[in-house]
């Protein structure tokens, strides 16, 4: 069964180790994407998440990160900005494939938001998503603790 830790693992070696991709981060939440001076293609990750569930008596959870990849291209140019979200997808599509590839068990990735935003000099490409992996919980038998 799988745990938070390996699943963050497989995210930081396919960020790490993908050669499109300049940095990786575990976020607290989204909102530290605001603190991060983007320059080149990124791929970041924030749990959102978490669904606590006992499906056919066994229990795990259900737990969704999000997860970003970010671009910069120069404002007045629309190959580099259609490139680069094309790239995006790319990277979406073999980040999925890696876990599909990398990792048992059911997960899950959503929709892709393009949704990108401009600067005075430059504009931000986006792909982003949500991903779902199912975690397993420790069984217990005893007694609860109250």
């Amino acid at each position: 069964m799988n745990d938070l830790v390996t699943i963050y693992d497989l995210f930081k070696t396919f960020g790490d180790g993908h050669s499109m991709v300049n940095e990786f981060k575990l976020l607290n939440s989204l909102d530290d994407l605001q603190d991060i001076e983007i320059n080149h293609r990124g791929l970041y990750i924030a749990l959102e998440d978490a669904n606590i569930s006992r499906d056919e008596g066994s229990p795990v959870y259900d737990v969704m990160f999000n997860v970003i990849i970010v671009d910069k291209v120069p404002l007045d140019d629309s190959i580099a900005l259609m490139n680069s979200n094309q790239e995006n997808l790319f990277v979406m599509g073999q980040l999925q494939d890696y876990f599909q590839k990398n990792l048992d068990g059911e997960q899950s990735f959503q929709e892709v938001n393009m949704r990108g935003f401009s600067a005075d000099d430059y504009n931000i490409t986006s792909a982003i998503s949500g991903a779902t992996f199912i975690v397993g919980r420790n069984p217990y038998i005893r007694d609860i603790d109250v």
